[in-house]
């Protein structure tokens, strides 16, 4: 079996943290994820992004490692907004009811703006 490997890319808009993701984000993969996620809040701010739209598959790990980062970007007062989710990534997310924690968004823009109301 071939083991998809996840690729994460760190940049910033503005101030906030975008963290793009391609591949799959799973046990194999999460806990990088989440090390680049507390990397991102601590070094640069409370607010973050993560892109999807490469995303082809998600597990239970990969939800744990977004809701262990959104424990730290509350402390801070902050946000983790999901944008780009494929209909399938996005099927995860409303079956385990998250999309009511993570806000889904259709992209960079329409998540900046939302951030813009609550920065």
């Amino acid at each position: 079996m071939m083991e998809m490997d996840l690729g994460i890319a760190v940049r910033r808009n503005g101030n906030v943290g975008v963290i793009q993701l391609t591949g799959e984000l799973d046990a194999y993969t999460s806990a990088r994820f989440r090390e680049v996620m507390v990397d991102t809040i601590e070094n640069g701010g409370a607010n973050l992004i993560v892109s999807m739209e490469g995303v082809e598959y998600i597990d239970s790990s990969g939800l744990g490692a977004l809701v262990g980062g959104l424990k730290r970007c509350s402390e801070r007062n902050g946000k983790i907004m999901i944008v780009g989710a494929q209909p399938q990534v996005r099927k995860v997310f409303e079956i385990t009811g998250l999309e009511k924690v993570f806000p889904l968004y259709e992209n960079e823009d329409e998540a900046i703006a939302a951030f813009g109301s609550k920065l």
